[in-house]
Protein backbone atom coordinates (compact mmCIF):
# COMPACT_ATOMS: atom_id res chain seq x y z
CA UNK A 1 0.00 0.00 0.00
CA UNK A 2 1.13 3.53 -0.78
CA UNK A 3 1.73 5.78 2.14
CA UNK A 4 0.35 9.29 2.37
CA UNK A 5 3.57 10.85 1.06
CA UNK A 6 3.52 8.70 -2.10
CA UNK A 7 -0.14 9.54 -2.74
CA UNK A 8 0.63 13.22 -2.35
CA UNK A 9 3.49 13.02 -4.87
CA UNK A 10 1.35 11.16 -7.42
CA UNK A 11 -1.54 13.61 -6.93
CA UNK A 12 0.83 16.54 -7.43
CA UNK A 13 2.25 15.02 -10.62
CA UNK A 14 -1.22 14.28 -12.05
CA UNK A 15 -2.43 17.79 -11.15
CA UNK A 16 0.67 19.27 -12.80
CA UNK A 17 0.09 17.30 -16.00
CA UNK A 18 -3.57 18.36 -16.11
CA UNK A 19 -2.64 22.01 -15.51
CA UNK A 20 0.05 22.03 -18.20
CA UNK A 21 -2.29 20.31 -20.66
CA UNK A 22 -5.05 22.83 -19.92
CA UNK A 23 -2.71 25.78 -20.39
CA UNK A 24 -1.38 24.34 -23.64
CA UNK A 25 -4.92 23.72 -24.93
CA UNK A 26 -5.99 27.26 -24.04
CA UNK A 27 -2.95 28.81 -25.74
CA UNK A 28 -3.70 26.87 -28.92
CA UNK A 29 -7.43 27.60 -28.76
CA UNK A 30 -6.76 31.30 -28.11
CA UNK A 31 -5.02 31.55 -31.50
CA UNK A 32 -8.26 30.72 -33.30
CA UNK A 33 -9.70 33.63 -35.28
CA UNK A 34 -13.27 33.70 -36.55
CA UNK A 35 -14.72 36.18 -39.06
CA UNK A 36 -18.05 37.95 -38.65
CA UNK A 37 -19.51 40.39 -41.18
CA UNK A 38 -21.87 43.02 -39.81
CA UNK A 39 -24.66 44.01 -42.18
CA UNK A 40 -25.15 47.73 -41.73
CA UNK A 41 -26.80 50.63 -43.47
CA UNK A 42 -24.19 52.84 -45.08
CA UNK A 43 -23.91 55.97 -47.15
CA UNK A 44 -24.17 54.77 -50.73
CA UNK A 45 -23.81 56.68 -53.98
CA UNK A 46 -25.65 56.38 -57.28
CA UNK A 47 -22.88 57.96 -59.31
CA UNK A 48 -19.16 58.67 -59.12
CA UNK A 49 -19.82 62.42 -59.27
CA UNK A 50 -22.10 62.15 -56.26
CA UNK A 51 -19.35 60.41 -54.27
CA UNK A 52 -16.72 62.95 -55.36
CA UNK A 53 -18.94 65.86 -54.31
CA UNK A 54 -19.58 64.20 -50.94
CA UNK A 55 -15.89 63.57 -50.21
CA UNK A 56 -13.58 66.13 -48.62
CA UNK A 57 -10.26 64.57 -49.58
CA UNK A 58 -9.40 62.33 -52.53
CA UNK A 59 -5.92 60.82 -52.72
CA UNK A 60 -3.87 57.94 -53.98
CA UNK A 61 -1.63 56.35 -51.38
CA UNK A 62 -0.13 53.29 -49.78
CA UNK A 63 -0.97 51.78 -46.39
CA UNK A 64 2.00 51.74 -44.02
CA UNK A 65 0.76 50.20 -40.79
CA UNK A 66 -2.50 49.43 -39.03
CA UNK A 67 -3.62 49.42 -35.41
CA UNK A 68 -6.73 47.92 -33.89
CA UNK A 69 -8.77 50.60 -32.10
CA UNK A 70 -11.58 49.59 -29.74
CA UNK A 71 -12.94 51.68 -26.85
CA UNK A 72 -15.72 51.03 -24.37
CA UNK A 73 -18.14 53.27 -22.49
CA UNK A 74 -18.58 53.28 -18.72
CA UNK A 75 -21.06 50.40 -18.96
CA UNK A 76 -18.67 48.19 -20.90
CA UNK A 77 -20.38 48.56 -24.26
CA UNK A 78 -18.33 49.04 -27.42
CA UNK A 79 -18.05 52.75 -28.23
CA UNK A 80 -15.48 53.03 -31.04
CA UNK A 81 -14.40 50.02 -33.07
CA UNK A 82 -12.30 50.11 -36.23
CA UNK A 83 -8.76 49.81 -37.54
CA UNK A 84 -6.62 52.94 -37.83
CA UNK A 85 -4.39 52.68 -40.90
CA UNK A 86 -1.62 55.15 -41.68
CA UNK A 87 -1.58 56.09 -45.36
CA UNK A 88 1.35 57.69 -47.16
CA UNK A 89 -0.04 60.08 -49.75
CA UNK A 90 1.27 59.56 -53.27
CA UNK A 91 -0.94 62.17 -54.92
CA UNK A 92 -3.62 64.61 -53.80
CA UNK A 93 -6.38 64.46 -56.41
CA UNK A 94 -8.87 66.79 -54.72
CA UNK A 95 -8.82 68.56 -51.37
CA UNK A 96 -11.77 70.34 -49.75
CA UNK A 97 -10.77 69.40 -46.20
CA UNK A 98 -9.24 72.74 -45.23
CA UNK A 99 -5.98 70.96 -44.39
CA UNK A 100 -2.94 71.18 -46.64
CA UNK A 101 -1.47 67.88 -47.80
CA UNK A 102 1.42 67.06 -50.10
CA UNK A 103 3.02 63.98 -51.60
CA UNK A 104 4.71 61.97 -48.85
CA UNK A 105 2.49 63.21 -46.03
CA UNK A 106 0.93 60.57 -43.79
CA UNK A 107 -2.73 60.61 -42.73
CA UNK A 108 -4.81 58.28 -40.58
CA UNK A 109 -7.81 56.47 -42.04
CA UNK A 110 -10.45 54.50 -40.14
CA UNK A 111 -11.11 51.15 -41.79
CA UNK A 112 -14.47 49.63 -40.75
CA UNK A 113 -13.13 46.36 -39.40
CA UNK A 114 -11.63 45.42 -36.03
CA UNK A 115 -10.43 42.53 -33.90
CA UNK A 116 -12.23 41.71 -30.65
CA UNK A 117 -10.66 39.54 -27.95
CA UNK A 118 -13.29 37.05 -26.78
CA UNK A 119 -12.15 37.36 -23.16
CA UNK A 120 -12.29 34.17 -21.09
CA UNK A 121 -13.65 32.33 -24.10
CA UNK A 122 -10.57 31.46 -26.17
CA UNK A 123 -9.95 33.04 -29.55
CA UNK A 124 -10.52 36.34 -31.29
CA UNK A 125 -13.20 37.56 -33.68
CA UNK A 126 -12.68 39.84 -36.68
CA UNK A 127 -15.72 42.01 -37.25
CA UNK A 128 -16.18 43.81 -40.58
CA UNK A 129 -18.88 46.18 -41.80
CA UNK A 130 -20.49 44.86 -44.99
CA UNK A 131 -17.67 42.42 -45.83
CA UNK A 132 -15.03 45.17 -45.76
CA UNK A 133 -11.43 43.94 -46.17
CA UNK A 134 -8.35 45.73 -44.86
CA UNK A 135 -6.13 47.45 -47.39
CA UNK A 136 -3.22 45.36 -48.62
CA UNK A 137 0.13 46.94 -47.72
CA UNK A 138 1.57 45.83 -51.06
CA UNK A 139 -0.92 47.85 -53.12
CA UNK A 140 -1.74 51.46 -53.97
CA UNK A 141 -5.25 52.76 -53.38
CA UNK A 142 -7.46 55.62 -54.39
CA UNK A 143 -9.33 56.81 -51.31
CA UNK A 144 -12.32 59.12 -51.15
CA UNK A 145 -12.50 60.43 -47.62
CA UNK A 146 -14.39 62.63 -45.19
CA UNK A 147 -13.18 63.89 -41.83
CA UNK A 148 -14.30 61.97 -38.78
CA UNK A 149 -16.82 63.85 -36.64
CA UNK A 150 -15.11 62.85 -33.39
CA UNK A 151 -11.36 62.85 -34.10
CA UNK A 152 -9.92 65.78 -36.06
CA UNK A 153 -6.87 63.86 -37.29
CA UNK A 154 -8.85 60.89 -38.61
CA UNK A 155 -10.53 60.31 -41.97
CA UNK A 156 -13.43 57.99 -42.83
CA UNK A 157 -13.90 56.22 -46.16
CA UNK A 158 -16.86 57.55 -48.16
CA UNK A 159 -19.41 54.80 -48.70
CA UNK A 160 -17.34 52.13 -46.93
CA UNK A 161 -16.35 49.86 -49.85
CA UNK A 162 -17.25 52.38 -52.55
CA UNK A 163 -14.60 54.90 -51.52
CA UNK A 164 -11.69 52.46 -51.27
CA UNK A 165 -10.33 51.34 -54.64
CA UNK A 166 -7.25 49.19 -55.25
CA UNK A 167 -5.76 50.84 -58.34
CA UNK A 168 -2.92 48.36 -58.75
CA UNK A 169 -5.36 45.74 -60.05
CA UNK A 170 -7.83 46.39 -62.88
CA UNK A 171 -11.44 45.35 -62.48
CA UNK A 172 -12.19 42.74 -59.85
CA UNK A 173 -9.30 42.82 -57.37
CA UNK A 174 -10.88 40.26 -55.02
CA UNK A 175 -11.37 42.77 -52.20
CA UNK A 176 -15.09 43.33 -52.76
CA UNK A 177 -16.41 39.79 -52.73
CA UNK A 178 -19.87 39.75 -51.18
CA UNK A 179 -20.04 43.49 -50.50
CA UNK A 180 -23.29 45.37 -51.20
CA UNK A 181 -23.63 46.15 -54.93
CA UNK A 182 -20.31 44.45 -55.65
CA UNK A 183 -20.30 45.09 -59.40
CA UNK A 184 -21.07 48.78 -58.96
CA UNK A 185 -17.90 49.13 -56.88
CA UNK A 186 -15.74 47.94 -59.76
CA UNK A 187 -17.57 50.15 -62.23
CA UNK A 188 -16.89 53.07 -59.90
CA UNK A 189 -13.20 52.17 -59.80
CA UNK A 190 -12.78 52.32 -63.57
CA UNK A 191 -14.78 55.56 -63.77
CA UNK A 192 -12.70 57.16 -61.01
CA UNK A 193 -9.43 56.13 -62.64
CA UNK A 194 -10.57 57.59 -65.96
CA UNK A 195 -11.81 60.81 -64.37
CA UNK A 196 -8.55 61.45 -62.51
CA UNK A 197 -6.29 60.25 -65.31
CA UNK A 198 -4.93 57.17 -63.51
CA UNK A 199 -3.61 54.51 -65.88
CA UNK A 200 -2.50 50.94 -65.19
Amino acid sequence: MMNRKSKTVIFTIVLGVITISSISWYKIADQKITYQSIDAKQVSFKTVDEMINFSELIITGEPLESENFVTFDENGYTEDAYTVTKIKINKVLENKSGNEYNEGDVIKVAEPTYVFDNGIKPGKTIYAINEYQLMNKNNEYMLLLTQDVKYDDLYVISGVNEGKQNIDVSGNDGEKTGVPQEEKNYEFKEELKAQFGITD
